[in-house]
C-alpha cells in the first residue's frame, strides 16, 4: 500500500518543505514551456468565462510559501487558484455541489491541501473536508497549511493508519483524487477503491496526470475502478475550448465516477 512509485524519500527536498507552494513536486508552475505568462493569461480569461460561481473574484491569492503568481486582468492568480476553480466548476456542473447540504469530502492524496483550502473557501455548505496522503511529509505539510489558513474547524488531516476508521465513521459524499492515482501502484489504487466502495462513497472525481487513467508506468487502472462498482458518470477535457485545451495550463482530463452497486459496510 505504501510502496512508492513516484514519491520516494528524495522526491521532496528540504527546500520544497520550506516553500511547498513553489514550483516543485506538489504543483509544477513554471518548469514547462507551456507555463509562461501568456499561458497564464489565456487560462485566466478562460476561467473567468466559465466561472458560474464567481470564484475568481471570491477567492484570493497571496505569496505565502513560495508560490508563483502573475497579475492578469487586475487579479493575482496562480496555478493553484486556477486549477482549483476549474475542478470546483467540474463538480458544480455534474453534481451541483454548491446546492447540496452538509457535504463531506474525502481528498485522497491531498498534497499540501491546495484543493481543501479552495473548496472550503468557495463552498460554505461543505461541513467536513478530510485530507489524507500516503506520503508522511505531505500529511505534515497539509496539517500545517490548513491550520495556517484557519480551516482546521472544517478540515481534518487524517494519517494513513487512521483513515479506515475515519471513513467508516463519516458519511463521505464525494471523494477526490487529483494527480495522485497516476503516481500510485495498482495495489494501492485497488485498496483505496475497496475502502470507498465498502463505505458507500457515491462519487469519485479523478484527475490523472495525462488524458488517460493510467499510472506513471503506463498501467491502466480503469478496470480496478469498475471492479469495485463504480461507473463513469462524466469525462471531459479540463478546458472545454479546444484551443485552451491545447495551450492552457496542464491540459489534462477530468473524470467523475458514481457507485452503482450498494455495498454493505
Amino acid at each position: 500500500m505504501t510502496t512508492p512509485l513516484v514519491w520516494t524519500d528524495d522526491h521532496v527536498s528540504s527546500e520544497d518543505m520550506l516553500y511547498f507552494r513553489g514550483d516543485n513536486a506538489y504543483v509544477w508552475q513554471v518548469r514547462k514551456w507551456s507555463m509562461n505568462i501568456m499561458v497564464y493569461a489565456l487560462t485566466t480569461y478562460y476561467v473567468r468565462s466559465i466561472d458560474t460561481l464567481g470564484l475568481l473574484d471570491k477567492l484570493e491569492e497571496d505569496d505565502d510559501f513560495g508560490i508563483h503568481t502573475v497579475q492578469i486582468d487586475n487579479k493575482r492568480v496562480s496555478r493553484d487558484l486556477l486549477d482549483s476553480i476549474v475542478e470546483i466548476h467540474f463538480l458544480e456542473k455534474h453534481l451541483g455541489i454548491s446546492s447540496r447540504r452538509d457535504v463531506t469530502v474525502l481528498d485522497i492524496g491531498a498534497g499540501y491541501g491546495r484543493l481543501a483550502h479552495r473548496m472550503l473557501g468557495a463552498l460554505p455548505n461543505i461541513s467536513r473536508y478530510l485530507c489524507t496522503d500516503a506520503v508522511p511529509v505531505s500529511t505534515f505539510v497539509c496539517e500545517h497549511y490548513l491550520r495556517h489558513r484557519r480551516l482546521d474547524d472544517r478540515a481534518k488531516v487524517v494519517p494513513l493508519d487512521e483513515i479506515e476508521d475515519t471513513v467508516s465513521a463519516a458519511r463521505v459524499d464525494v471523494a477526490v483524487n487529483v494527480h495522485s492515482f497516476s503516481e500510485c501502484r495498482l495495489p494501492a489504487i485497488d485498496w483505496w477503491l475497496s475502502l470507498l466502495a465498502k463505505n458507500n462513497v457515491k462519487y469519485l472525481m479523478i484527475v490523472p496526470n495525462t488524458d488517460a487513467l493510467k499510472t506513471k508506468d503506463g498501467q491502466d487502472f480503469t478496470p480496478i475502478i469498475e471492479q469495485h462498482g463504480y461507473r463513469l458518470k462524466a469525462a471531459e477535457p479540463k478546458f472545454s475550448d479546444p484551443v485552451v485545451q491545447q495551450y492552457g495550463i496542464n491540459p489534462v482530463h477530468h473524470y467523475l465516477f458514481e457507485l452503482r452497486e450498494h455495498r454493505s459496510g
